[in-house]
Parts: C-alpha cells; structure tokens; sequence
C-alpha cells in the first residue's frame, strides 16, 4: 500500500529484505525534497507525471515560449518548487486540471508551490522583477523613473514628475537704486522699484514700479522682501500686500517705539499664495512719523514661481505637414507613442491651417490603433481647421496614432500644416 500523497511503498507485516523498502522510501523522500528535473516545454502545455512530480522537489521548466503556457500538476497534496527558466518572456501557469486556483510563474522567478488536489497556492517567490507585482505597473517606466501610487496601483510618475521638479526658474528680484523718502503717516506706502536684477517673464512693469505681476499660467508663488532705513521712523509696520490688500499667509512685520536707532533692516517673506493672471503684490510700509528707505543692496523685492498649470500635465504635442495636395486615403501622420499622453475633448488647445482652402468640406480622419477617435475638419473656403473628438483621448505607451486623408480628397486643399496639442499623463 503507497503513502497518500506521494505514493511511497509502505513496508508490509513480515515482509522479508524490509531494509529494500525502508531504503527505496528514504531514496523517495530525499528525491522529493532535493532532486531537480529540467524538463522541456516545446512551446506547449506540460502535464507533469506521477513520478516527475512526486521524486522531484524542483522542475526547471526550460525551452522557448511564445505565449503563457499551463503546467498541470497530478492532483495530489505536495509542496514543490518550480522555475520558469525559459526563454521568449512568456509566464508559466501552475495549477491543476480543472478551474481551480493557479500560481503564475513570470520568466525567471522561481515559486514554491503547494496544493490540495484542486487549487494550488503561491507559497513564495514569482515576482523576477518589480513590474511582476500584481500593484505594480511600470509597462512605460524608463531610466530614472520614481514610483507614485494613485489609489489603485503604483506606476511610472515618468518624465513629467522630473520636469515639475527641474522646470527652468522663474521669477523676479527687483530694487531700489535711490533712497525713496517715506513721509505719509498713517497710510500704507508701496514701496516703489527702480531696476531688476532679473525678471524671467516681464512680472515687473516700470510703469507700475511697486508691483510684481503674476503671469498666466502660474498657480503658486513665493514672495520675499527686505528693506534698510536712513532714518528710522519709531513706528512701523512692514507688509506684502496681494492687490491693494492684506492677504492671509502675506507676512508682516510690526516695530514700535524703538527711536534713536537708524539704519534698521527688516526681513520679510510670505507662504506659498495661490494666484491666478493678473494678482499684483507689493511691498508696503505703514509708518507713523517719516523715514527714509535706503538704496543698497539690502532693499528689494523678489517673487518666486512655485508651480504652474502646465507642471502637473506638461504639453507633449504631435505636429505634421503636408507640402501639396494630399492623395486618397494618404498617411498623414503615423507615430508610435512612447509616453502616456492626453488629448482633451474636441482635441483642445490644438491648431491647423491649410495654404490652400478645401473647394467643399474635408475630414481628415485621428485614429488610434485603426480606431477613428477624433476628426480634424477644414469647411469650404475656411484655411484654419476645426477639430472634433467626442471624448477625451488618453494614448498608452505602445499605441499607434494616426491621421488619414479621405478616400476622395479635396481638389484644391492643399499645403496642410497641423499640430494636435497633448499633454503627457502623471
């Protein structure tokens, strides 16, 4: 009578040589644990026998995939390990015949697996690499990628996390080059500006000297000041000001009664502001006898950029041309995406123009992987293009993206340049 899992002779009531049993269980049991068998899988399924099965503790899987492929198990209760050594990329599927539970097995991962007859359990092991993890999805990840988790499953934050991070500075530091006389009591003084030490995108208008501008696209800034006084009033309250008023996070800073001191200097900086186009900030002095600022180095006025509308989805656009008339049904564009991008709804934000306007009205066809997903239209007469998508368009590494002339073309558009604006995807 075998044991019940695998299949050991048991040594029988005054059996004689009972040492040729006992021996040939040990050989068993030592075989099951330790011995490793490789074995072939010829691109194909794999039903391992009784015998490979239960004398073997490892099978090394080996030879060439090209798609998953399944390896039933005899349906016994064993512990084995298994190893997915072939070539090809292709995973293994472990399990036992039948709809029960399977392990997979991705190239290169060794699993110890264990079963009861009908579904078969990873014990340890299967993950060959990180992507192998089933929150894990880094299909796009390139050299230098950060992981980042939304809610679901950790991916690529890819080159747009690197491009919020190292987007060129922008901002502006401007001064004082003359002493400014403060004699209005009671009141608060925008300090006015003379020159700029830099301004990245003109937020500092000499027509407007006590003013730092905040330009579209920008959500959040930073601001920083720092004045010295000739002559010190014995009362004073230094404030960043956002359009003409206090502002919560601004910053302040408060002196009473310390005359007989002069050239005092103050410091101030604000929190990080949310802004849209067009807040202006200044900085102000409200003092209650006069003072006199002076025009060293030490009185300015800085603003910093901290994020912008385009840090979170930076553009990633696709453009092409077309010299002449385009024939029947002609590729227009044809480009593999390499990065997850968006397209928004009716395509927007992109532009077209012809040089030569359509006789009657053209469609030029935006498809993804041979899928019409968008259309890019040119009416009669009209040089500059409409663009339709009914649906915002979200591009996966790996997708194709093309654009399609009509089987019967326009006799007289012709000189076509057009750029459809994406953004890349966090």
């Amino acid at each position: 009578m075998p044991s019940p899992n695998l299949s050991i002779t048991h040594v029988a009531a005054a059996q004689n040589q009972k040492e040729v049993t006992i021996n040939d269980a040990v050989d068993a049991l030592d075989n099951a644990m330790n011995r490793a068998l490789s074995l072939v899988m010829a691109d194909a399924n794999v039903t391992l026998t009784a015998t490979q099965a239960n004398r073997n503790g490892l099978i090394v899987l080996t030879g060439t995939l090209t798609a998953s492929r399944i390896l039933t198990l005899p349906a016994n209760h064993r512990r084995l390990a298994i190893r997915n050594a072939t070539s090809g990329g292709q995973e293994v599927r472990a399990k036992y015949a039948g709809s029960g539970a399977e392990v997979i097995i991705v190239p290169g991962a060794t699993v110890l697996v264990q079963g009861n007859g009908s579904d078969l359990f990873g014990v340890g092991g299967g993950a060959g690499t990180l992507d192998d993890l089933t929150d894990v999805s880094v299909g796009a990840a390139v050299a230098g990628d950060v992981l980042q988790f939304d809610g679901a499953l950790w991916g690529p934050a890819g080159v747009g996390i690197y491009q919020r991070a190292l987007l060129p500075f922008r901002g502006a530091l401007v001064r004082r080059t003359t002493n400014f006389s403060v004699s209005t009591t009671g009141a608060y003084v925008a300090i006015p500006w003379q020159s700029a030490v830099y301004d990245s995108d003109a937020l500092w208008d000499a027509g407007q000297a006590t003013r730092l501008a905040v330009p579209a696209g920008v959500t959040k800034v930073r601001l920083t000041g720092n004045i010295e006084w000739q002559t010190s009033p014995t009362s004073q309250l230094v404030e960043i000001r956002k359009n003409g008023g206090a502002v919560v996070g601004g910053g302040s800073f408060i002196v009473r009664g310390d005359s007989g001191y002069s050239n005092q200097m103050r410091n101030i900086a604000s929190a990080v502001l949310p802004v849209v186009a067009g807040d202006w900030f200044e900085l102000a002095v409200f003092v209650g006898a006069s003072g006199e600022l002076r025009s060293l180095e030490r009185t300015w006025f800085a603003l910093e950029v901290v994020e912008t509308e385009g840090a979170a989805d930076p553009p990633a656009d696709f453009a092409f041309a077309k010299a002449g008339v385009p024939a029947a049904s002609e590729m227009l564009l044809r480009t593999v995406v390499a990065r997850r991008r968006r397209l928004k709804v009716d395509l927007a934000g992109s532009q077209g123009m012809a040089g030569v306007a359509a006789t009657a009205e053209t469609d030029l066809d935006v498809q993804r992987n041979g899928a019409s997903v968008g259309t890019i239209r040119f009416a009669a007469s009209a040089p500059t293009a409409i663009f339709i998508a009914a649906s915002e368009i979200v591009l996966e590494p790996g997708d194709l993206l093309e654009v399609i002339a009509p089987a019967s073309p326009d006799a007289t558009l012709a000189d076509i340049a057009v750029t459809l604006a994406g953004t890349l995807v966090l």
